[in-house]
């Protein structure tokens, strides 16, 4: 679990304005229980699961492209992130995740799992698309 791979994603966008994407690192949790194994997002309070790394590795992506493509139809991508403590600045167009820090303090699932878990944190890399709201 010590590998620190790159997670791409490029939303299927039905406004043609919408069609860049900034990319944003996030951080993933990894842990074992029970012999099942999960990748976990604090900050976007996404969970994957599986019997192996790998396995937990890919249903997290499967997991994000849903709630990308979910809240993109939705037009809510911006507004959900936002109230997960995300930063967007309209001027650049950055996205500027929660740091890990204001996560422990705020999201008490993270807090929890911090406490009674081995876990390895590593970063991301995610493309989202660029929201315009």
């Amino acid at each position: 679990m010590t590998e620190n791979k790159r997670s791409r994603f490029f939303g299927k966008l039905h406004n043609s304005v919408q069609k860049k994407n900034v990319e944003v690192n996030v951080d993933i949790i990894e842990y074992e229980e029970e012999g099942i194994f999960y990748s976990y997002s604090p900050a976007l309070d996404l969970i994957g699961y599986g019997e192996t790394p790998i396995e937990a590795r890919k249903s997290w992506e499967t997991v994000l492209e849903e709630y990308i493509n979910y809240t993109i139809n939705k037009n809510t991508l911006t507004k959900d992130l936002q109230s997960r403590g995300w930063v967007f600045r309209k001027g650049n167009r950055q996205y500027r995740p929660p740091s890990f820090s204001w996560l422990l303090q705020n999201n008490r699932d993270l807090a929890i799992m911090f406490d009674k878990h081995n876990f390895q944190k590593t970063s991301r890399q995610v493309s989202m698309p660029i929201a315009y709201a």
